[in-house]
């Protein structure tokens, strides 16, 4: 393999002048730098990253944790991830870690990284003191709650899409709204608390056996599936779903296909994420847009900000949703 010399000697500079083009450290004459760089691939140079880390005191990479890899939703924001990543040299490591899971998570946290990016914070906190490690190393998460961490964050308000979308339901005349969505002890459920400020200030019943919740974590295809195949077994009547994200909506839309029930003619349907599913399902599902790989970008942005000096103390930015409307939702017959 070509060495630093190697590159040096066919450029016709010194070893230092090389580090300082890849480093981008100190001036070097633009001809210079052109004569470097085309050593460096000509020779097919590779810098020993090992050796630059410790003399330039960062590795080039991050950590991020997760905890839901099935979700089409993080898909997307780890594209935005990587390609932000990308732009300023860097790469990621990517953990799939829950509450439960103590051990791996300390095993993660003793890897060498220039900084932590955390997508689900609500289970790491359960594990890990996050703002005490925040002053060990710098750290971003993504936040779509309430709950203050004290950390730098992109936040995307879930509490106004979700009421969004049941005020868009009840624009179209909708009275019997179903919420489907996912529910966890430990911790508030914005998108259910839009769902029920928005039935209560229309003077709407927003209760059982209306509110079908599902496990923490398994808010899934199959979970709106069985709740809404489930409720119309029941014979429990509703003319429209507000579900908390686009894979409980999808699934509650096969549910009503296979018995009979036409979306969005009988029952409307509406969800939150816009995954590409619900771009490419029959009928395209309506829904709520966060901003997926912007998300991904604007995590990048803070945490790399923190780590190259170019900001200090906790920062935010806060991303907005949009109603999409597609062919799922309709007038009350």
């Amino acid at each position: 393999m070509a060495t630093r010399v190697d590159v040096a000697r066919r450029a016709g500079v010194s070893p230092t002048t090389v580090s300082r083009v890849l480093n981008e450290n100190g001036y070097v004459a633009a001809d210079v730098r052109e004569r470097v760089l085309q050593a460096i691939k000509e020779l097919n140079y590779v810098p020993n990253r090992m050796a630059r880390s410790l003399k330039m005191k960062r590795c080039g990479q991050f950590t991020c944790i997760i905890s839901s890899l099935s979700n089409p939703f993080y898909h997307e924001v780890l594209l935005g991830i990587e390609r932000a990543a990308l732009e300023r040299g860097y790469t990621f490591s990517l953990y799939n870690v829950t509450r439960d899971r103590e051990a791996y998570m300390k095993l993660i946290l003793e890897g060498f990284y220039d900084g932590l990016m955390v997508l689900t914070p609500y289970e790491v906190v359960n594990v890990v003191d996050l703002k005490e490690l925040s002053r060990k190393i710098p750290i971003c998460i993504y936040k779509d709650r309430s709950s203050d961490f004290g950390l730098t964050h992109v936040h995307v308000d879930l509490y106004q899409a979700m009421r969004r979308n049941v005020e868009y339901l009840i624009q179209l005349g909708h009275r019997d709204i179903a919420f489907l969505g996912e529910y966890d002890d430990h911790e508030e459920n914005p998108r259910y608390a839009g769902y029920l400020d928005a039935m209560r200030d229309h003077g709407l019943v927003a209760g059982e056996p209306l509110v079908q919740l599902v496990p923490y974590l398994r808010d899934t295809m199959s979970a709106g599936y069985e709740r809404i195949a489930s409720m119309l077994d029941q014979g429990i009547r509703f003319t429209a779903i507000a579900a908390s994200n686009d894979l409980l909506a999808l699934g509650a839309i096969r549910a009503l296909a296979e018995r009979g029930v036409q979306v969005p003619q009988d029952v409307s349907v509406i969800g939150i994420d816009d995954v590409e599913l619900a771009r490419m399902s029959t009928p395209a599902l309506t829904t709520a847009r966060i901003p997926k790989a912007e998300v991904g970008a604007r995590l990048v942005q803070l945490l790399l900000d923190q780590v190259e000096g170019v900001a200090s103390g906790p920062r935010s930015i806060e991303l907005q949703t949009e109603l999409v409307i597609r062919e799922s939702t309709g007038l009350r017959s």
